[in-house]
């Protein structure tokens, strides 16, 4: 795999802040986007999955993704992924640019929050970080000229929330533009239900000030829900065309290893005719909780 000097030191600095003293949760959805990361904050995360194909071989997917909280309602990040098909080399996918806002400072009822990202792909990336438009991936066309050719997006988001008590639900509906021609338009949503880990004080599954943490292998550290995305064609036909839209539904957990990372999991299942049989998602997410402090610390 090649990778440019650029990607090479976002990886690099990707690295150093997995390294440094982590603490918090991050989200706990794989598609699903909701809450802004807090002020001062960068969420880091680590996003691998196995898929297994409708034709063709199976196929392991990988994204890193670090995301700073510039304000309480604004956050911005970049994303960088790649693949491995069986019997293929190692294919570097891109890299993503996003920005996403709340709205409202104080929405009782929902909580509203635009989402835009610049996707600078190839035609070889095959993350599932969405679904939209018709039809699955393409796993029989030549890897070089894949990865050569480029497939250049503008994502929108439109995502409303609410939580009741430990319980959230969240709904984005999602528009690709295509930045190249044919400048074609597709959309998808996403969905998703989620228990939190029981909160003990300020931390997920974490003991309060003064209070002893849950023991390692304890179910206040679990949490639990269900998540769902698909497609819903294209600026032509849109809407549900079910047996040539991909769809997919699966469980999602997350555990509370400690104070300072988690780790998540949802093995998914596709519905549809042009759906990816299985897909089996891992995550560990780490966040420093002061961004400035930490590099005071790290670097006096």
């Amino acid at each position: 795999m090649r990778i440019t000097r650029p990607a090479q030191l976002v990886l690099f600095g990707i690295f150093l802040a997995a390294c440094t003293r982590l603490y918090g949760q991050m989200d706990p959805y794989f598609t699903a986007i909701n809450y802004p990361a807090p002020k001062g904050s960068l969420m880091v995360m680590f996003l691998p999955d196995f898929q297994r194909a409708r034709t063709g071989p199976n196929f392991y997917t990988a994204m890193g993704m670090a995301e700073y909280g510039i304000t309480p309602r604004w956050t911005a990040g970049f994303m960088l992924e790649g693949q491995k098909i069986f019997g293929m080399p190692v294919t570097f996918g891109g890299v993503r640019f996003n920005s996403y806002f709340r709205l409202l400072p104080r929405d009782r009822l929902l909580h509203f929050t635009l989402y835009g990202e610049f996707e600078d792909l190839n035609q070889a990336a095959l993350y599932k970080m969405e679904v939209s438009g018709f039809g699955g991936e393409d796993l029989t066309g030549g890897l070089d000229l894949a990865r050569r050719t480029p497939a250049r997006t503008f994502e929108q988001r439109a995502i409303v929330y609410h939580d009741w008590g430990r319980v959230n639900a969240t709904f984005n509906f999602i528009s690709e533009t295509a930045l190249q021609a044919p400048h074609s338009n597709a959309f998808g949503y996403v969905w998703g239900v989620f228990r939190q880990p029981r909160r003990i004080g300020t931390m997920a599954g974490m003991g309060a000030a003064g209070m002893p943490p849950p023991r390692l292998l304890s179910s206040a550290r679990l949490g639990y829900g269900l998540e769902m995305m698909g497609a819903l064609g294209d600026a032509g036909h849109f809407g549900f065309d079910w047996h040539r839209e991909q769809q997919y539904l699966g469980p999602v957990f997350s555990y509370a290893l400690s104070p300072h990372w988690s780790l998540h999991v949802e093995p998914t299942f596709g519905l549809s005719d042009v759906s990816d049989p299985f897909v089996f998602r891992f995550g560990l997410g780490y966040s420093i909780g002061n961004l400035t402090r930490t590099l005071g610390k790290v670097f006096p």
